[in-house]
């Protein structure tokens, strides 16, 4: 069977292309990496990591302890303070903050708590990368989907899956690229749409 009609069967993971990702300069707007030396264990994610912002074009540096994307806060203490009851809560915020006030939906009393925070790499309407929060440089709307990748090998490695006519389980099961990816990617149906963003996103190549 020809190479171009099944994938490789050999172990990927999204550590495997993160170790140089490509980012939108938050300053000049144009296309910046993100190095990173990872630490020995990679799966199911790196367990350690060193990584570096550079932008060759306005040579600008950022601020490489703080997180620059969006973040979900909840309340660090789960149990309203005046009756007891479950707090149900979270929202997005793009900055740190120390307290959240909530309302309790049982006894609709509020209160500021401490707060409890989790980061966010990639939703439907935007994607980052893993080590600074910083915009993908390579993303793209698919309907009410985001398509990205962190590098172009990456967009290489989602080419070639959407594009092959045989889906072979890929090593690694559930800690593989191939079985995290989103149900857009997969679908057949998408099959046509997802190139065709695929191609667009390969034109900036030559944009640095």
């Amino acid at each position: 069977m020809s190479a171009d009609t099944r994938i490789n069967k050999s172990f990927k993971n999204l550590a495997s292309f993160s170790e140089e990702v490509l980012v939108d300069c938050p300053y000049c707007h144009k296309r910046a990496i993100v190095f990173a030396e990872h630490g020995q264990h990679t799966v199911p994610y790196p367990n350690q990591f060193r990584a570096k912002f550079r932008c060759n074009n306005c040579y600008k540096s950022i601020d490489e302890n703080f997180w620059y994307g969006p973040i979900i806060i909840a309340p660090a203490n789960a149990n309203c303070g005046y009756c007891g009851g479950r707090l149900k809560h979270s929202e997005k915020v793009n900055k740190y903050q120390d307290k959240i006030e909530v309302k309790c939906q049982n006894c609709k009393q509020e209160k500021k708590y401490d707060v409890h925070y989790s980061l966010t790499y990639a939703t439907n309407k935007q994607a980052t990368d893993p080590y600074f929060g910083l915009q993908l440089w390579l993303q793209i709307p698919v309907d009410d989907n985001i398509l990205w990748a962190y590098n172009f090998e990456h967009l290489e490695y989602l080419k070639n899956y959407v594009s092959a006519k045989l889906r072979e389980a890929a090593s690694g099961g559930k800690y593989s690229l191939a079985w995290k990816l989103p149900n857009f990617i997969k679908l057949a149906k998408n099959k046509g749409k997802i190139l065709k963003a695929i191609g667009r996103l390969e034109k900036k190549v030559a944009i640095v």
